[in-house]
């Protein structure tokens, strides 16, 4: 019953359904594609398989007949070196000589011929051209006496071994006859061996063979054998097949359709000038592997059983893990449910618990950094408030400093610095051009002489390249308030100073602000280090460097870079490092 309920459970998922019907429409639109594929190439590759096959087949006929004309030449060439048969034929007293020698040349030309089965006959020709010793006879013979009228005399023997086709008497066999000339001391002789084509034993076993048939064509077109041969040589023109015959190449092969199909293979002897041709009709071996193909419709039905139960287990493998996937999505947790068996399922669960957290946190986040906007906001807004009251009263203080103590005096002066740095501070705009931080940066340095009576020495390096750089609005006046308060007014003498340096480099700008202050000791250098370190946990009412250091990292991320280096009775340096952006609008300092 269990086994039951999973599986109507399975059947009745809509997730299980449209992943079996997809594999199973995917699998049967595969398979039919391949039968056609099959069904329409199977011709082709039947064919370029069997051309292959008859090509190797020709190949290995070439080299066994070239084998055997190789032996029947080898006989000749024996017979022309031996002492007795050079005995017979240039000594007209070979009896004499030799009292034995006709019973040794009948034997040795009858071992011959028995071991080579396609020599019809054997002559040994004499010098004089009118006795001949033959294989069929104990006794030499006069030229009248042989049954073989078609010889060639001697005067019309070539001066190298040849091949002649010819026949015998005008009736079978047709033979392939070896002359070999035999010369000694100015005499002229000759061995003769005659073959009898259709005895060879490749031949012979090739005229059974319905499929495949044998032909010798000479280099000048004549065909010297074939299958049923009516004479000795006959013209290629008997054979249709042969029309594709040409002497000019030395391997050639085509598949020829028409109303019967063949393959023509055409090989050309390596030692002889014939070539060895067949014509082979692949019907009978193509139909076997077309039966092969018919036959698979009645497998078919098998192949679509075992095809549905692949792909339902296909289907439940994949929806398992899918399944327990989405479970988990339903109900998601913080730690790994321990049911799950698979390693693949295991590692993508964890990824999302991961992605959870990782969304909690950001989460967490967001809210901290609206809460931070929002109070950011608030106090903005409340700086806003009434800020021309704020101008109108720094200049009636202006006014009435002028009336009491004239325009020379050093309060009116501070008072009009200060209204314009306060003008700048609460200026909307976050990011100015570095020269205009400069120009206010320069006012606030007023300020702050007028304060220590002139005591402190102030040097700011402009960097003229670096000008147009946006920089976050005041940026340099928490720095130098930090070196003059707490590294110079605890030992004020007219040696302090604060220098202020500009550098770029690799695409980033450095600023630089060092004091020969009273330094920071080693373990509040390290505490500040680390203080200022965690800039996503500023606190809020931070001014001064931390200030400086949240907003570096609101404006550029983790890209920015704050280093804080001192010397205990020394001097103490900071440095800025951004990357750099350009405006392209003229800096406000000029316009002020």
């Amino acid at each position: 019953m269990q086994i039951i309920k999973r599986a109507k459970k399975l059947i009745e998922s809509p997730f299980i359904r449209k992943w079996f019907f997809t594999l199973l429409t995917f699998v049967m639109l595969l398979f039919l594609c391949f039968m056609i594929y099959a069904y329409t190439n199977s011709r082709k590759a039947l064919i370029m398989e069997y051309t292959s096959y008859s090509e190797l087949q020709t190949e290995r006929i070439a080299d066994t007949l070239d084998d055997n004309f190789r032996s029947f030449s080898r006989v000749a060439a024996l017979l022309s070196t031996n002492n007795m048969t050079q005995i017979y034929m240039f000594n007209e007293q070979t009896e004499a000589l030799f009292p034995a020698i006709y019973a040794q040349l009948y034997y040795q030309l009858q071992s011959y011929k028995e071991a080579f089965y396609a020599i019809d006959s054997i002559y040994l020709c004499t010098a004089s051209g009118t006795e001949f010793f033959t294989s069929f006879s104990q006794q030499p013979v006069t030229a009248d006496m042989l049954e073989d009228k078609n010889y060639m005399a001697i005067q019309e023997a070539p001066s190298a071994i040849t091949f002649f086709p010819r026949e015998k008497n005008g009736l079978y066999p047709y033979l392939m006859t070896i002359y070999l000339p035999v010369s000694k001391s100015g005499q002229k002789s000759m061995v003769i061996v005659n073959v009898d084509i259709r005895k060879i034993s490749l031949l012979s076993s090739a005229r059974s063979d319905s499929l495949q048939k044998i032909y010798i064509v000479s280099d000048d077109g004549q065909l010297l054998y074939r299958h049923d041969q009516d004479g000795m040589p006959e013209s290629v023109a008997l054979v249709p097949q042969l029309e594709l015959f040409d002497a000019s190449v030395d391997f050639y092969s085509t598949y020829v359709t028409g109303d019967t199909h063949y393959i023509y293979v055409q090989q050309h002897s390596s030692h002889y000038p014939w070539s060895y041709v067949t014509i082979t009709t692949p019907q009978s071996y193509m139909g076997k592997s077309y039966n092969l193909f018919a036959s698979l419709p009645i497998f078919l039905p098998w192949l679509l059983i075992l095809t549905l139960v692949i792909i339902l287990f296909l289907t439940v493998l994949i929806a398992h893990p899918i399944r327990t996937i989405s479970e988990f999505l339903d109900n998601p947790l913080m730690e790994l449910p321990e049911k799950i068996s698979e390693p693949e399922t295991k590692k993508i669960i964890r990824h999302l618990i991961n992605y959870i957290q990782t969304n909690h946190d950001l989460s967490d986040e967001l809210e901290k950094q609206l809460e931070r906007q929002n109070k950011a906001t608030y106090v903005a807004l409340q700086s806003q408030i009434n800020p021309h009251f704020l101008f109108n009263t720094l200049n009636l203080i202006r006014s009435m400093e002028i009336e009491t103590l004239g325009y020379d005096h050093k309060a009116p002066e501070t008072t009009l610095l200060l209204s314009r740095l306060l003008q700048y501070a609460l200026n909307s705009a976050n990011l100015v051009p570095l020269q205009t931080e400069y120009f206010y940066t320069e006012i606030y340095l007023q300020i702050l002489n007028q304060r220590y009576k002139e005591q402190l020495h102030f040097q700011i390096e402009k960097n003229e390249e670096a000008y147009d750089i946006l920089v976050p609005k005041l940026i340099l006046q928490p720095l130098i308030e930090n070196a003059v308060f707490h590294g110079c007014s605890p030992k004020l003498d007219t040696h302090n100073s604060v220098l202020v340096s500009t550098a770029l480099q690799d695409g980033f700008c450095n600023i630089t602000v060092r004091d020969n202050g009273v330094g920071i000791p080693p373990r509040e250098l390290e505490a500040l280090r680390e203080k200022l370190s965690n800039v996503r946990n500023i606190p809020d009412d931070s001014i001064g460097l931390q200030n400086v250091v949240y907003r570096l990292y609101l404006t550029y991320g983790e890209t920015f870079s704050f280093r804080i280096d001192s010397r205990q009775n020394e001097s103490t340096c900071i440095t800025l490092s951004f990357p750099v952006s350009i405006t392209g609008e003229p800096p406000e300092a000029t316009e002020t």
